[in-house]
């Protein structure tokens, strides 16, 4: 006789959905992370040193411009797109589009208009303003992606992803052999967005989400779009300029080489956050349902997103830090090796702000960020702060500390106005998180020690590591539910029960 399943039917599809879409994107980001890393090491292998720089420079500053283009627009009208009257959600979708086209051409302003305010050489400024078009394309692309959100149904957005990856990857290849140079290689990223806005395009028209977006309201809801929002504009543009402020500071306050020598630090740690945030687009639309009325699902779900991102974090920073020399080296060359000590200090910060991330997912979900701005603007002078007692003396390396210690600070600070905010008891899973941060340190100072020190071989000490990590964080319940070695024996015990 087989055990009754506890979880409720609706309860088990909504799991399934989850799980489901969480994996196909987690997939996709990590293909197209992998090719988008490919790509960055043939341009940093391909150009100089300064022009590397340059070129990590000005995508560093049209990733700013998402203060602008996002404004938190799309989770404040997320849960109307996924409401059951349609006309009014095809409405609200059509007049969205319209106002994130409007912001993506402002995006576009604003960066050329920083370029050259801020006393750049007319050469970069025309470099910028390339660039910038990408801002354009990317805008109203990520518009539609939350109407596929607001539906789950992302497996063809993923596809259409890997295939826009692969596109840039591509032409990459073709630059660096027919005509390297910065200019050449801004070419494509653009065909690379241009590439997602036309398959996202086409799939809304041809009505895979069930409804074509309804233009006719044109305005008629941006008023109110951008009047809830405010408080998640002001405090999602607060933390990207937490995130992305030291590039432009390491800029005015060194050169381009030390620019380019932190953009790969980067590299490795945009990995790491791009997962998490993979993990907070199925998690937002599950939580914005079931807030305020089935407060016993967002607070499981919220508990099992932290406690997820805390995992893989931890997993990230237990791989990386021992064998941060090696990669850099493997991949970008020996000239780049000095940059490893910043790019451990970055995996770490976002191992860190992955389980922050969440906890702004479930404050947008149940609109409850009227605190949260003061305590993203008192990070961000936090950041600043540091960033130039910091760099004058350490460069880039100081930049990266300046940045866990700001990670450190938003991860206490926003969990504690998660719990307080919410006023969901259990809502923060405290105790798993710490347990996890603990086994991951106690993991990691051997590895590094026999690595480093001792001359051992990295991948069976990367291995054992990994795996006592697990096992350690399994038997300890510091991934709750969300267990792997634990279900095993229940599974043989169930499947002698039925024979």
């Amino acid at each position: 006789m087989t055990e009754p399943s506890l979880e409720r039917p609706a309860e088990h599809s909504q799991s399934r959905s989850l799980v489901t879409n969480s994996s196909i994107l987690v997939v996709s980001r990590i293909i197209t992370a992998v090719f988008g890393w490919a790509g960055t090491v043939v341009i940093a292998r391909t150009l100089s040193p300064e022009d590397w720089g340059q070129y990590a420079f000005v995508f560093g500053l049209l990733g700013i411009m998402a203060l602008i283009t996002d404004l938190g627009v799309g989770r404040v009208v997320l849960a109307r797109l996924a409401a059951d009257d349609h006309d009014e959600a095809r409405q609200v979708a059509g007049s969205f589009i319209l106002l994130r086209g409007l912001l993506g051409t402002l995006g576009f302003a604003v960066a050329i208009a920083y370029a050259a305010l801020t006393g750049l050489s007319v050469t970069m400024v025309a470099v910028v303003a390339f660039a910038a078009t990408s801002v354009i394309l990317a805008t109203p692309a990520n518009a539609l992606l939350v109407l596929y959100q607001a539906r789950l149904r992302l497996v063809p957005v993923a596809l259409w992803d890997i295939v826009a990856q692969l596109v840039q990857f591509a032409l990459v290849l073709v630059v660096a052999w027919a005509s390297p140079s910065l200019a050449w290689f801004i070419i494509p990223a653009i065909a690379k967005e241009l590439v997602v806005l036309v398959a996202r395009t086409t799939g809304v028209l041809r009505g895979s989400l069930g409804s074509v977006p309804d233009f006719s309201a044109g305005t008629k809801y941006w008023g109110e779009m951008l009047r809830e929002a405010i408080p998640i504009s002001i405090g999602f543009a607060l933390i990207m300029l937490l995130t992305k402020v030291d590039i432009l500071i390491l800029q005015r306050l060194d050169t381009y080489d030390a620019v380019g020598m932190y953009a790969i630090g980067y590299k490795f740690s945009d990995l790491v956050i791009m997962v998490t945030v993979t993990i907070s687009v199925p998690i937002t639309t599950v939580l914005v349902r079931s807030w305020p009325d089935d407060p016993e699902t967002f607070r499981h779900r919220t508990r099992q997103a932290m406690v997820v991102a805390g995992g893989l974090g931890a997993l990230a920073s237990i791989g990386f830090w021992p064998t941060a020399d090696f990669f850099v080296g493997l991949l970008y060359g020996e000239t780049f090796v000095p940059a490893s000590h910043a790019a451990r200090i970055l995996v770490v910060s976002s191992a860190i702000s992955g389980v922050t991330n969440i906890g702004l997912v479930a404050l947008v979900a149940a609109r409850k960020l009227s605190v949260f701005p003061w305590v993203a603007g008192a990070g961000v002078l936090l950041n600043v702060g540091l960033n130039y007692l910091a760099i004058p003396r350490w460069s880039y390396d100081g930049a990266a500390v300046a940045t866990l210690i700001t990670e450190v600070v938003m991860f206490v600070a926003c969990l504690i106005v998660v719990q307080a905010s919410l006023r969901i008891r259990g809502s923060v899973p405290w105790g798993p998180l710490i347990r996890q941060i603990l086994l991951a340190a106690s993991v990691i100072a051997p590895a590094a020690v026999l690595i480093g020190f001792s001359g051992w071989p990295w991948p069976p000490v990367i291995i054992v590591a990994l795996v006592l990590f697990v096992a350690l964080v399994e038997y300890s319940g510091s991934l709750e539910d969300v267990t792997l070695l634990g279900r095993i024996p229940a599974r043989i015990r169930r499947g002698r029960k039925d024979h």
